[in-house]
């Protein structure tokens, strides 16, 4: 069986979601949905989508009864509409992450795919990841003891991409929360609920600083610190002013668990894909996992495809309750440093 993918906008993430479809086992792409006419044709000619199934908006995409299910790519503000949209055309739907701007969006978003009857995933394609599921396998079989502190960081250097880039405009959900900093956070509350043994868990608390350019009114980056139930804090980092650290650490009562590139294993350039098992006082042992497929998006494919072929309406690694916790968190983290967006007004 075969899932046949169109795609709703024609971004960078749209290109990297679209190679990864070319190698994935369970699904194709089929058709591409665009503002313009040659937008997507453009885009389409390089993935072998033929002309007619180039569709010069997104209304058009939605008609068409060979697509199963869309993934949503466009800038964060046109998240809740369109996937909104896709549900009520009876489309299974792949948000790409955030979900939406907020939890009032969420909630809509989540209503128009129980009402309809369709899947619905928010794209965290890293929780897909056998390094991931290998990280939430070891803390479960308490590898590294109670857990103590989780610590996860992700920046990369925004600035080449200039003014005129999403990524600082406040008007398209721009700036490190929104963007990158969601992965952080998300890691978080799923180690801290396999911690518990529970699929994630939200903070009982957040604090945070930041700072929020006064010209672009967007976080250029933010550092927060959480604390769950259980005695389990964490400390986030992210930022979009420099190509910093971006690993994964979980301090236990016997050791630690590291990972250097847990948000793009699929790209060495970032750092090494391992993890590294280090009991205090002893030199850190590699702990090696099952990789049958390296592109990280193939990976997300096949599972959101293994998930609607079994008649489930969410993906285990990202299902609907963990992401309205999520978008919980994160509504809470741009409250502490006075991030506000159009869609909050």
């Amino acid at each position: 069986m075969s899932l046949k993918w169109g795609i709703i906008g024609t971004g960078s993430i749209a290109h990297t979601f679209a190679i990864g479809l070319k190698k994935a086992k369970k699904g194709e792409l089929v058709a591409i949905g665009s503002r313009a006419k040659e937008t997507a044709v453009k885009f389409g000619s390089q993935y072998g989508v033929p002309e007619d199934k180039c569709y010069a908006t997104y209304a058009d995409l939605l008609k068409d009864p060979s697509v199963d299910i869309v993934y949503i790519s466009t800038p964060h503000p046109q998240h809740c509409e369109v996937a909104i949209q896709v549900a009520q055309a009876k489309k299974h739907v792949l948000v790409e992450k955030p979900f939406a701007m907020n939890e009032e969006e969420a909630t809509r978003i989540l209503a128009a795919a129980q009402k309809n009857d369709v899947f619905l995933m928010e794209a965290y394609m890293y929780r897909c990841h056998p390094q991931t599921r290998k990280i939430v396998e070891l803390i479960q079989d308490d590898a590294v003891g109670e857990v103590k502190l989780i610590r996860a960081n992700f920046a990369f250097d925004g600035r080449p991409l200039g003014a005129t880039s999403r990524l600082w405009r406040n008007e398209l959900g721009g700036g490190a929360i929104l963007d990158i900093g969601g992965y952080p956070m998300s890691f978080a509350r799923l180690i801290a609920g396999a911690a518990i043994n529970k699929d994630f868990a939200n903070p009982t608390e957040i604090k945070a600083v930041g700072h929020i350019q006064p010209d672009t009114k967007v976080d250029e980056w933010t550092t927060a610190s959480l604390s769950f139930d259980d005695k389990i804090s964490a400390q986030l980092f992210t930022g979009i002013f420099a190509n910093t650290d971006s690993s994964v650490t979980v301090f236990g009562s016997k050791g630690t668990i590291t990972a250097p590139n847990l948000w793009r294993p699929d790209l060495p350039d970032m750092a090494p894909m391992k993890i590294e098992l280090a009991e205090y006082g002893k030199e850190p042992q590699q702990v090696f996992f099952d990789l049958v497929e390296t592109d990280l998006y193939a990976i997300e494919a096949d599972a959101v495809a293994d998930a609607i072929f079994q008649g489930e309406k969410e993906c285990k690694y990202m299902t609907w309750e963990d992401s309205m916790g999520q978008i919980r968190a994160v509504d809470k983290w741009r409250k502490e440093i006075g991030l506000i967006y159009s869609s909050d007004k």
